[in-house]
């Protein structure tokens, strides 16, 4: 997007962006809302009160562990009891004695708007050049057709929170969009607003509409309040001093949590003292890769609380193409010294759907080296990994007191893997069957609020055949619009 499009506001007051924008609602907003309440998780069936019967069950609890055989009690969305055994008169018995059950898992950094072009780097083509090439031919209904993607992909993952990262906000229609369709997926989740891509250097992002939005879709009184939160997706402090202070401080005088890029390489490193000692970084921060961060940086994530994301897939290529980073010494020195590691997509372009393969991924490659700063260190383990898919992700979006484990009190965020498949036998230890046997495909059930997205294999809050249509159409218009070497084969819509 050409620096002509963006829409940020110039010499705007910090005053006149708390008080607010004068524009009033336009129909367009008030018929999504009225949809996404129609539509959404309000409309599918609770579950009200029933007990998940005989399950192998990872709490990640540590003061419950795991039950080898076990129940769990769920009324109106929250977890009222675990055990070995529970009697609950009047609950409707679920039989899940051929199940494994574990919290829902948490995605927490994933440019979702790009989704429709996850098929399409090839050699002499790669992600950034689809982002400059596509990126401002998408239609409102095309970010809509994209998230809801997303939502339906991740469904069917078993996640259950997700982070969209929003990076190239191109109308205040296209949010209404993205957010829509996240709100009428039943999933949890945060919307982070972001700028144009790209946004001048010296331009703030649309900080009136970014207002303007969390008041529309965040002001009380909706279904999805307390399940979808919002915050904003700030860049990278490196080179834009003023800007990233007036936006960091618009999300302060809010309470609006922040995501940002923390750098995969030298030039797009962020000072991360520098930041805590003029007080940004906080327990509500989440940077992302942070492939260069040095003691110091880490130490100050570990003090206030900040998160770390990585993305294991897409983390490994910038270290081959840098030389200058080494995702596994850093991410092994970040869990070593008491920082939050969670973990992400980032696009699906670059990583699957899959929080298993993710898992599996840091497995494989977070062991210590000889003659490293990691010498000596032992490989993470199953369980780490665990928490890193599910209740370390929880915390970094603040989540963690209500989601992220089985624990009484919380909400009722499950998920049910099928422990009978085929690939799945036999089981043994259960950390590491999880983080070594499921795919997508074992998922069975999915449980959100205590309303069941997933249930048999079958997606119930959307209609999963409606939603891969609706993606192959949005990125033929798209391709249509781009035009050029874009332009997408003769023949009209493809069947796939």
């Amino acid at each position: 997007m050409s620096d002509t499009n963006s829409t940020a506001p110039k010499g705007l007051s910090r005053r006149g962006l708390l008080m607010g924008s004068a524009g009033l609602v336009g129909a367009g907003l008030v018929a999504a809302r009225a949809k996404a309440q129609e539509t959404g998780a309000s409309a599918i069936p609770s579950g009200g009160n029933y007990l998940l019967k005989g399950g192998m069950i990872a709490t990640m609890d540590p003061e419950l562990g795991n039950l080898r055989a076990g129940d769990i009690h769920v009324q109106d969305g929250r977890i009222v009891a675990v055990a070995a055994s529970l009697d609950v008169p009047g609950a409707e018995v679920i039989d899940c004695s051929t199940m494994l059950v574990m919290p829902g898992m948490v995605e927490t950094h994933w440019h979702m708007w790009n989704s429709l072009f996850k098929n399409m780097i090839v050699p002499g083509r790669g992600y950034v050049d689809l982002k400059r090439g596509l990126g401002h031919h998408h239609q409102p209904e095309d970010y809509y057709n994209a998230v809801r993607l997303c939502m339906a992909e991740a469904i069917d993952a078993g996640i259950t929170t997700v982070m969209n990262y929003a990076h190239n906000t191109l109308s205040g229609a296209h949010v209404d969009a993205e957010i829509r369709a996240m709100v009428e997926s039943g999933l949890r989740g945060r919307y982070a607003y972001g700028g144009a891509d790209p946004t001048p250097s010296e331009q703030t992002m649309d900080l009136q509409d970014a207002l303007r939005a969390n008041r529309d879709w965040f002001g009380g009184g909706n279904e999805w309040d307390g399940r979808v939160d919002y915050g904003f997706s700030v860049r990278a402090p490196g080179g834009l001093p003023l800007v990233w202070r007036e936006e960091l401080g618009v999300a302060r005088d809010n309470n609006l949590p922040v995501i940002l890029h923390g750098g995969q390489s030298p030039a797009a490193k962020v000072d991360v003292v520098e930041m805590d000692r003029e007080g940004w970084v906080t327990e509500r921060m989440i940077f992302v890769h942070s492939l260069l961060f040095t003691a110091e940086d880490r130490a100050v994530l570990a003090r206030t609380g900040a998160s770390n994301s990585i993305s294991l897939g897409n983390e490994f290529a910038h270290i081959h193409r840098t030389r200058e980073a080494d995702v596994v010494q850093q991410m092994m020195l970040q869990m070593n010294e008491g920082v939050n590691v969670c973990l992400s997509f980032d696009a699906t372009s670059l990583n699957r759907v899959s929080m298993f393969e993710q898992m599996r991924l840091c497995y494989a490659t977070l062991i210590g080296e000889a003659e490293s700063p990691t010498a000596g260190f032992e490989r993470a383990t199953p369980t780490q990994c665990l928490e890193m898919a599910t209740i370390n992700g929880a915390r970094a979006f603040g989540f963690g007191g209500h989601s992220g484990s089985i624990t009484p009190g919380k909400q009722a965020d499950i998920i049910l893997i099928r422990g009978n498949d085929l690939g799945m036998a036999p089981v043994a230890d259960l950390h590491s069957t999880l983080v070594h046997s499921p795919d997508n495909r074992n998922v069975d059930t999915v449980i959100v609020d205590g309303k069941f997205l997933k249930r048999g294999g079958r997606l119930l809050s959307v209609d999963a055949e409606e939603v891969r249509a609706r993606a192959v159409e949005s990125l033929y218009n798209v391709r249509m619009r781009a035009g050029g070497d874009f332009a997408p084969d003769e023949g009209g819509l493809p069947r796939m």
